[in-house]
C-alpha cells in the first residue's frame, strides 16, 4: 500500500470553502462595526483571498452551528442601515467556537462577542440572549471537545450605548468609502494577528507588532 499526500485535492477543498468565504457582501454589517473598521474598509475596496487558516476558522464555526441547529436559516435584520444576521433568530442564540481552554474561559472577557450579542439584542428588541460556545480542544485534557451555554441579561443602557458605538463606527466607514481615505484603525489587541490587510496599515501599532512577529 502506498499513501502519499494529495495537494491537488487539498486545493480543491480550500477552493470550495473560499467560494463562500470570499463571496462579496453588500451594505454595512454589524460585524464590520465590532472589529477594526479599517479592516472592513479594505475588505470591501481591495478584497484579498482568504488564507487557509481563515477558511478553516470559518468552516469550524459555521459547521458547528449547522449541526446544532439544522432547521434554522440565517435572517438579516436591518436597523439604522446596519445589517444584523443573528445565528439562531428563533431562539435568540449566538453560536461561537474557540480554541481557548474551557477551564480558563471567561465570557466577560469576550468583549467582541458581547458587543455582537448586544447588537442582536437591539435588532430583536430583547434584553436577553443565549450564547453557545464550542470548545474545540476542551480543557486540553481528554476527553474533549467540550460545549457550554450561557444566558445573558443586558440592561437597556448597555444595549443603547453599544448601538450608539456601532452607529459612530458606521459613520466613520461611510465617510471612508465616500472619500477613499481609510478610517481609524480601531483594532483590538489580538485582532492584528489574524488580519489579512495588516501590510496596508503602516501607520499603526498593529503593523509594527505584526512586522516584529514576522521577524
Amino acid at each position: 500500500m502506498d499513501i502519499i499526500k494529495n495537494p491537488e485535492l487539498r486545493q480543491v477543498v480550500f477552493d470550495n470553502i473560499r467560494a463562500t468565504v470570499d463571496k462579496p457582501r453588500t451594505g454595512i454589517h454589524l460585524s464590520d462595526l465590532i472589529y477594526c473598521p479599517r479592516k472592513a474598509y479594505y475588505r470591501k475596496i481591495s478584497p484579498v483571498t482568504a488564507t487557509d487558516e481563515q477558511c478553516l476558522l470559518w468552516l469550524t464555526g459555521y459547521s458547528f452551528q449547522a449541526y446544532m441547529f439544522p432547521s434554522d436559516k440565517e435572517v438579516t435584520i436591518t436597523i439604522d442601515g446596519i445589517d444584523c444576521t443573528p445565528d439562531i433568530l428563533r431562539l435568540k442564540t449566538e453560536v461561537k467556537s474557540t480554541r481557548q481552554s474551557s477551564k480558563k474561559f471567561d465570557p466577560y472577557e469576550m468583549k467582541h462577542w458581547l458587543r455582537q450579542i448586544l447588537g442582536y439584542c437591539k435588532a430583536t428588541g430583547s434584553l436577553e440572549y443565549d450564547l453557545v460556545v464550542m470548545f474545540t480542544a476542551g480543557n486540553y485534557a481528554p476527553p474533549f471537545p467540550n460545549l457550554d451555554c450561557w444566558h445573558i441579561k443586558a440592561t437597556q443602557e448597555e444595549v443603547d450605548n453599544n448601538w450608539a458605538q456601532a452607529r459612530m463606527v458606521k459613520g466613520l466607514l461611510e465617510e471612508a468609502y465616500r472619500t477613499g481615505t481609510p478610517p481609524p484603525a480601531l483594532c483590538m489587541d489580538w485582532e492584528w494577528e489574524y488580519c489579512e490587510h495588516w501590510e496596508q496599515c503602516i501607520d499603526t501599532l498593529c503593523y509594527k507588532k505584526r512586522l516584529a512577529r514576522k521577524k
